[in-house]
């Protein structure tokens, strides 16, 4: 998850809220979810208290919004950290630890974060406001897609090529990605060619094939149960026949 934020979040920075908009931080229940799975709640009180609650073991301790740095000088007893804006919005902030190290805390709204997963949410929101659309692998991983325009539905997308595509926020690696009805060829990024799964029954038992158009070309894979269809002729339609070797269409004939 850190690696995932940490190239996201400088996407979402022109997106942020400021520090000096208290109304946005205080009297919310803030918490952070460590690396050992204590839930660790803040909440910044108007009057520059600090309630802090760890496994339900409070300590109060005190907060000051320091204007000239735009940072949050807390005082949690045991120490005092001074804490500058990074990314800030009603249901998330992020406050990088001041210093050259990327220390990051990174706080979630259980109000409007009940799972506190605050990955999706950021996701979320990058998504929106780059008008980007997702569409889910087989394999469960995320493909991202720049839409073409604003008018563009995923649906438009899918017949379109060279649609810029990245996963996590980074460049695709080159190579065929699966979905569950169709396969996109991605090259340096962008989608080449956008090959779609068609069925077909025939008097021979059910066909497959990966079909760039809405109608089967030579050279196109074959398959039946999910293996290379057997060598022979498939009638696909009234007035089509196709030839297969070794599960690939070697003619398409009227007959």
């Amino acid at each position: 998850m850190k690696l995932y934020l940490s190239n996201l979040l400088p996407r979402l920075q022109e997106y942020s809220l400021s520090l000096d908009k208290k109304e946005v931080f205080v009297e919310k229940p803030w918490v952070i979810v460590d690396e050992n799975l204590n839930q660790q709640k803040y909440i910044f009180r108007r009057d520059g208290e600090l309630i802090m609650s760890l496994n339900g073991t409070v300590k109060i301790g005190s907060w000051e919004y320091i204007a000239a740095a735009k940072s949050l000088l807390i005082n949690r007893i045991q120490d005092k950290i001074l804490l500058n804006q990074f990314f800030i919005d009603p249901a998330v902030m992020v406050l990088k630890k001041d210093g050259f190290k990327d220390e990051n805390l990174i706080m979630a709204n259980e109000i409007l974060i009940p799972d506190l997963d605050v990955t999706t949410y950021l996701k979320k929101i990058y998504y929106q406001k780059n008008n980007i659309v997702i569409k889910q692998l087989k394999n469960g991983q995320l493909l991202e897609f720049a839409k073409i325009s604003e008018s563009s539905s995923m649906d438009n997308l899918l017949k379109v090529t060279d649609a810029k595509v990245t996963m996590d926020g980074e460049t695709v690696p080159d190579g065929e990605y699966e979905l569950d009805s169709s396969k996109f060829l991605i090259q340096n990024g962008k989608v080449i060619k956008v090959i779609n799964h068609y069925k077909y029954p025939t008097s021979k038992g059910s066909i497959s094939i990966y079909q760039e158009y809405s109608h089967p070309i030579v050279g196109e894979r074959v398959f039946q149960n999910e293996k290379p269809a057997p060598d022979g002729k498939y009638r696909i339609d009234i007035f089509h026949y196709i030839t297969v070797h070794n599960g690939i269409i070697s003619k398409i004939s009227l007959f």
